[in-house]
């Protein structure tokens, strides 16, 4: 559970980085919005992306694989129902769960 909370609060942390470098992210309320985003990140990673990576694997295969990326890049931009993120279009929604990716990898490291 303790493992669950500290990914937690990595992903919120990694979303307020990625607001700080990317232009085109926006977080309001900081912290709450971060949390919150990082929750229904995780949820949305957990139950959507698996579904819609199901449904699309003929085109993914087509592509050899670069439409899963178009995938991780639309479930990262589904955050914006969260009240208070903003994620103005493609390239910082790119930039963004690029950002969250690496330092989510980096702490999942250091917490293992």
């Amino acid at each position: 559970m303790v493992k669950y909370i500290i990914k937690l609060l990595a992903v919120a942390f990694a979303l307020l980085v990625a607001e700080q470098l990317v232009k085109g992210i926006e977080i309001d309320s900081f912290w709450p919005s971060a949390v919150l985003a990082a929750f229904i990140f995780g949820l949305l990673n957990a139950t959507a992306r698996p579904l819609l990576q199901l449904f699309a694997l003929p085109v993914t295969l087509l592509t050899f694989g670069v439409f899963s990326l178009i995938i991780n890049i639309f479930t990262f931009w589904l955050i914006t129902l969260v009240p208070g993120v903003t994620i103005t279009g493609f390239i910082p929604a790119l930039l963004g769960l690029l950002i969250v990716t690496t330092i989510s990898w980096m702490i999942d490291v250091i917490i293992k």
